[in-house]
């Protein structure tokens, strides 16, 4: 029994189907490779940073440790002036505000 025209071409067509499958799946399976690659070396680069970011501040803190160990007058100095001008910063951004609440309960 001869095969007719139209159950060949279909039969070429499932092998060209299987054939364009498996091609794209090996595509798939090198950009997925890739794709993992490139993430496995960007999170390395973010470790990194990271871990350069925490020992840089590690040092600085070091650094000012030092120095408040090696000069307390001038430290506390500088802690109570902070404090202070912050204070007086504070205390007329209240007062003008109070004055500027003040005139708008005003009904004469």
């Amino acid at each position: 029994m001869a095969d007719n025209p139209i159950q060949e071409q279909m039969r070429e067509l499932q092998a060209q189907i299987r054939e364009l499958r498996e091609t794209l799946g090996l595509q798939g399976e090198r950009a997925a490779g890739q794709l993992r690659q490139r993430a496995t070396a960007a999170l390395e680069g973010a470790s990194r940073t990271a871990g350069d970011a925490a020992q840089y501040a590690r040092n600085e803190a070091a650094t000012v440790a030092g120095v408040v160990r090696e000069h307390p007058a001038a430290t506390s100095t500088a802690l109570l002036m902070a404090g202070l001008i912050g204070g007086l910063v504070g205390y007329f951004i209240a007062t003008s505000s109070e004055a500027h609440q003040r005139s708008h309960y005003r009904w004469y």
